[in-house]
């Protein structure tokens, strides 16, 4: 029987609630693809309200699926092509705002009094060194149901094949965007923009981090903040990576991390534990913390670093019962305090969660076939809901 779910989407401290209406399943009746969650440890309160919105491969075939303790729903594959579920509510509560934006979380912002999205310049390929490029901003003020348009004119004068944003937010009504610059040469750069939402002017434009490739050396820029949360981020997390160009493999030099306090604007460097750079299978960030991750046949390792007091914490060890086949990670997210780890244990599928200030392990299920389908499937976490009737 098919359900009518609210979701209520914890992607950290703004918390909302949408409905997911009238889902397209596949195989609805015959429920070929049947999982539920059996508890190993822990408490089952810690499963019971969530539900996990995870890619589901199997054969040729790729969909959605939604997981919950008891039951799981196959999103037939044609409904992938409407919105992504984390922006049904954005929609169905926002519908002329949101008419005609990209459905792309970076570029949207969203607290308790105003939702704000920025365009991404179009055709950026044809900014030649010399021209610029334009911040196209819409401000929807939830209170009031107003909504503000603005344009400011980047000052940067560089040459570019794409720009993007990799976080936005808000301080003191100053909106803060993380932009990067891609030229078709393989180089980038990262900059700190702010913007003065109530005068509608640029305050500043600040280079962070600039990543070229020569003979000998290729860098790179990653950031690590949650893809979907909307909210303020006090901390976003990057890395300037340098890989060796002369071997054939192109092998990591070196990871330097650094933490950008949006608040203050200031920059601190994240040195990482000897050895832990040759083993970062996951990283995530979940407000004040960096969590790193990495999988052995016979453990999972689980590194915690307090961004604010600027300190790694001890680590999570935590053995696997048996040793594993496949000793990767399968998919790892940090949110509101806790870690979810997906990993692959003999074909089948286990989940734990763990609470990330006090390291410990809360719960750990099996994900169960109930139809005991024999051809090969792949699951992978993509979003995590609070559920509620």
């Amino acid at each position: 029987m098919k359900k009518y779910w609210q979701l209520l989407l914890i992607a950290g401290i703004i918390v909302v609630t949408f409905t997911v209406h009238y889902i397209q399943v596949v195989n609805a009746k015959n429920k070929e693809y049947d999982f539920t969650f059996e508890k190993i440890s822990g408490d089952d309160k810690y499963i019971d309200s969530l539900m996990f919105e995870t890619s589901f491969e199997y054969g040729i075939s790729y969909n959605s699926l939604l997981i919950s303790k008891d039951e799981s729903t196959l999103i037939d594959s044609t409904n992938n092509l409407r919105e992504p579920i984390m922006f049904q509510r954005l929609i169905n509560e926002h519908k002329n705002f949101m008419r005609g934006k990209a459905l792309i979380a970076n570029n949207f912002f969203e607290d308790d009094t105003k939702l704000i999205y920025v365009k991404e310049p179009e055709e950026g390929w044809k900014v030649k060194e010399g021209n610029t490029y334009s911040y196209e901003i819409d401000v929807l003020d939830k209170v009031k149901d107003e909504k503000t348009s603005f344009t400011i004119e980047s000052q940067l004068k560089n040459r570019y094949n794409w720009v993007f944003y990799s976080d936005i937010t808000v301080v003191d009504n100053e909106l803060k965007l993380i932009t990067k610059q891609v030229d078709n040469d393989g180089s980038e750069k990262m900059y700190h923009v702010i913007i003065d939402l109530k005068k509608q002017q640029l305050l500043s434009e600040t280079l962070l981090e600039e990543a070229t490739t020569d003979e000998s050396t290729r860098k790179s820029i990653d950031s690590y903040n949650s893809y979907s949360y909307l909210g303020h981020e006090k901390y976003h997390v990057y890395s300037i990576n340098s890989f060796d160009m002369k071997s054939p493999e192109q092998d990591l030099i070196s990871h330097q991390f650094s933490a950008l306090n949006t608040e203050t604007n200031e920059i601190t460097d994240i040195h990482l534990p000897e050895g832990l750079e040759q083993n970062l299978q996951s990283i995530e960030v979940d407000d004040n913390y960096l969590v790193i991750a990495y999988s052995t046949k016979e453990e999972i390792v689980i590194y915690r670093y307090n961004i604010g007091q600027q300190r790694w914490l001890e680590p999570i060890n935590e053995s696997y019962p048996v040793k594993m086949l496949y000793p990767e990670l399968n998919s790892t997210i940090a949110l509101n305090g806790k870690f979810y780890v997906m990993r692959e244990v003999n074909n089948d599928f286990v989940i734990q969660i763990f609470d990330i200030e006090q390291g410990t392990l809360l719960y750990e299920g099996e994900l169960i076939n109930n139809n005991n389908v024999q051809q090969k499937y792949s699951i992978r976490i993509t979003n995590v809901y609070e559920l509620k009737e």
